[in-house]
């Protein structure tokens, strides 16, 4: 009776729901330890009830999301994009900037961020976009200037106060693009096209004189130069700028937490000691905390894991979709969080440099937790429009034995 109960209230696929219960699980505990710096704030429970309550109300809009219908997500495609662009647009004029240049703007007296729901409207018209092609209602040149121009709309008010967050939707983007196999030679252009923006833009970042552009939009080129400047294989090596103070900090303190940690036991849970020298531990570099309390193995190979696993049965679940759009959606959806991980990963461990990207599911931080937990929600209630067909079709294929 229990469990007819419990899957009453929790539909849809069961795997999904048990790595969204797991990566909830770890932020709740994880950040509690991390965030020890401001229990001195403000008090010893303070940021784990603070926390707390962004979970719940991300675990209420995931449930609350898988229950609508499926042609929901078609219908409000464009009006979500043009309301979360419109919004983007207008934090990028008006908002105020938070760590890393982040711009937030203030609604009902809570703060959010306009971009992560930017990419959460980018991501439903962009699916209605591919399936549209594949439907034959649109050709694939049309489809991919349409695309192109709905991605630009997005990216580039982002791209001038966050450049990682722009490099991750252009990152899914492209990937959505490769899985929708639009004409080969359509997309080798396309391809040649990117590769030679990308270089050009890195160039250009690196040759422009900083104090050409202080005072502009474009400030944050200064920052760019330094944080590329480690990366590139040229461009004149930055000397330190007063808007990289403590990155170099933050980024010793993290390879402390990495080194000292052990190959299968870490220190264990809350006994994390780099976190009080870490001012974003329980955020941009939660990732290198968790390998210190939980170890190599269950805490940088355990994770990346559950992620990969999560991206994997999203697409077991699309292949059952015989609609593009409930196909497409769940896989951007499911790359959005997958790349913006691996970058995470990427910075704590020190193969990219610092950017402020959250761990999704797991950082602490409003915005992003109810946006990754919308996009779980989804691949929820896709997989129970694909469960219903899987088993229209076994109905029909069956044979009663004579």
């Amino acid at each position: 009776m229990s469990r007819n109960i419990i899957k009453r209230i929790f539909k849809g696929d069961t795997v999904t729901w048990i790595l969204f219960a797991v990566l909830c699980a770890i932020s709740l505990v994880e950040v509690f330890s991390a965030a020890s710096r401001l229990t001195i704030r403000y008090s010893l429970w303070g940021p784990l009830i603070g926390h707390a309550k962004f979970l719940l109300l991300s675990i209420f809009a995931a449930w609350a999301v898988h229950n609508f219908p499926m042609e929901w997500f078609k219908k409000a495609a464009p009006y979500a994009y043009a309301l979360f662009t419109a919004l983007l647009i207008y934090g990028t004029i008006f908002g105020e900037a938070k760590g890393d240049a982040t711009r937030w703007i203030s609604i009902a007296g809570y703060s959010i961020q306009p971009s992560e729901f930017a990419r959460l409207g980018l991501l439903l018209i962009i699916s209605q976009f591919i399936a549209n092609w594949q439907e034959g209602k649109e050709t694939a040149f049309n489809t991919l200037k349409k695309i192109v121009l709905v991605t630009l709309g997005v990216s580039i008010p982002i791209v001038i106060t966050n450049l990682s967050t722009a490099l991750i939707i252009l990152s899914a983007v492209y990937m959505m693009l490769v899985l929708a196999k639009l004409p080969r030679k359509l997309m080798a252009k396309f391809t040649l096209v990117c590769m030679a923006l990308a270089i050009a833009g890195a160039t250009t970042i690196m040759v422009i004189p900083a104090e050409k552009v202080r005072g502009t939009p474009f400030k944050r080129i200064e920052t760019w130069q330094n944080r590329l400047s480690q990366y590139m294989p040229f461009g004149k090596k930055q000397e330190k700028k007063k808007v990289d103070d403590g990155k170099e900090d933050q980024r010793k303190y993290a390879n402390i937490a990495i080194a000292s940690s052990g190959i299968i036991f870490g220190k264990g849970p809350g006994n994390s000691e780099e976190r009080e020298y870490l001012p974003e531990a329980y955020s941009d570099l939660i990732y290198a905390i968790i390998i210190e309390e939980w170890g190599l193995i269950i805490g940088c190979v355990g994770l990346l894991i559950l992620y990969l696993t999560l991206l994997f049965h999203t697409g077991q679940i699309a292949k059952n979709c015989d609609d593009p759009f409930a196909a497409y959606l769940i896989m951007g959806a499911a790359l959005l969080i997958g790349i913006q991980a691996m970058i995470h990963m990427s910075i704590s461990t020190g193969l990219f440099p610092i950017s402020g990207q959250p761990l999704p599911l797991i950082s602490r931080g409003g915005s992003s937790l109810v946006v990754n937990s919308v996009y779980i929600g989804m691949i929820l209630s896709v997989s129970r429009y694909a469960g219903k067909l899987k088993a229209e079709k076994e109905k029909r294929n069956y044979t009663p034995a004579e």
